[in-house]
């Protein structure tokens, strides 16, 4: 078993020329591998490498009375975790023990862990990586009814052949797309009060700060009637454009092997000295990024551009998120009672004034 793994390591990391760190690079821990656990350390060397989503563990701090001691304990050995691997590698053992992963030599799914982890710590970590989208479909007499839902990956199926190229801007596109479906899948109206010829469509209605893409390369095949692998290579972006904003790839979760097993890798582009690393468990070795086309990708992590276009447009977007309304509203109140205590005192001081100063003249008086 060790000798199948380090060769699937090996060729997991013969796209990535590994070479001599450069001047100014930094040197970053690997993780201990557990017995089959390259599908948690992929995930959470991505975490950890996403600024936002380490920042906000970081800050982190338990409450006296938190409810949700799962989510505690969890974040606990995330923020644990990632002051060590500052200083040296890192072993994954309390994670697994919060996740509750009862065999580390079973192999598990990378995306699975992804959403599960994200999900699991909760908001404001979360939502670094959530997005809102909204399920849509019309009738024939433009009745439409819509359902939204939260995301933290966006699904793509890929529709081509091992021997053929998979580009990924294509099939986000057609994620998008409207589709008109059969007779028999028709949907009810309520507006019509009956089964109607229907067209659905999605449309992303809230945008993440990270957009996550799974390449869904396993699949149900009905010939063989078991599950099976895609191996086409897939053309990958380096930026994406979605509606307005436009995202950098910044991360990439390998995957080599087939529907049975194999090994996962990350090549990552650094928030800190924008070098890509490719981080194998215990080793993490400089690269010179990642390859346009390649087999191997699984899942990709692209990040909002915050300084590109329209500011106001950016602000608006974070203003969606529920914790930063909270946060801007909570300010413009206070902002608004000071000016309102500033503009009384201006209004009411000259009457206050002439007030005191009769007073005193009566008082004069008296005495």
């Amino acid at each position: 078993m060790g000798c199948v793994l380090s060769l699937l390591r090996k060729l997991a990391a013969n796209p990535f020329e590994q070479k001599s760190p450069r001047h100014g690079a930094i040197t970053y821990n690997g993780l201990i591998n557990q017995g089959s656990t390259c599908y948690l350390n992929t995930v959470l060397q991505c975490l950890c490498m996403t600024k936002d989503f380490r920042t906000a563990v970081e800050n982190f701090q338990p409450g006296q009375n938190d409810s949700h001691q799962g989510r505690t304990d969890l974040l606990i050995q995330l923020q644990q975790l990632f002051e060590t691997l500052k200083e040296t590698q890192g072993t994954t053992q309390g994670i697994i023990k919060s996740l509750g992963i009862k065999s580390v030599y079973k192999q598990q799914d990378a995306v699975e862990y992804y959403q599960k982890i994200v999900k699991a710590v909760g908001p404001p970590a979360s939502q670094v990586f959530e997005g809102k989208m909204s399920n849509k479909s019309e009738c024939v007499q433009s009745h439409i009814f819509q359902e939204s839902c939260s995301f933290i990956t966006i699904p793509l199926a890929i529709e081509c052949g091992d021997d053929e190229l998979y580009k990924v801007v294509e099939g986000f596109e057609a994620f998008f797309k409207h589709s008109k479906l059969d007779e028999d899948n028709w949907l009810y109206c309520d507006e019509c009060d009956q089964k109607a010829e229907s067209e659905t469509w999605t449309e992303i209605e809230e945008i993440p700060t990270v957009l996550t893409l799974h390449l869904k390369r396993f699949y149900f095949d009905y010939t063989q009637m078991k599950h099976v692998k895609n191996h086409c290579s897939a053309d990958i972006p380096s930026t994406l454009q979605v509606k307005d904003y436009k995202y950098d790839l910044y991360a990439v979760i390998n995957h080599i092997g087939n529907q049975s097993g194999g090994h996962y890798n990350a090549v990552i582009k650094s928030f800190e000295d924008n070098l890509w690393y490719c981080f194998d468990d215990k080793s993490v070795m400089q690269t010179d990024g990642f390859p346009q086309s390649s087999q191997l990708p699984y899942l990709l992590m692209y990040k909002l551009q915050r300084a590109q276009g329209s500011w106001r447009s950016y602000a608006l977007h974070k203003l969606k998120q529920p914790c930063v309304s909270l946060y801007y509203f909570c300010s413009f109140v206070r902002i608004f009672v000071g000016l309102f205590g500033i503009i009384s005192i201006c209004l009411y001081m000259p009457g206050i004034l002439r007030s005191l100063r009769s007073r005193l003249c009566r008082l004069v008086r008296f005495l």
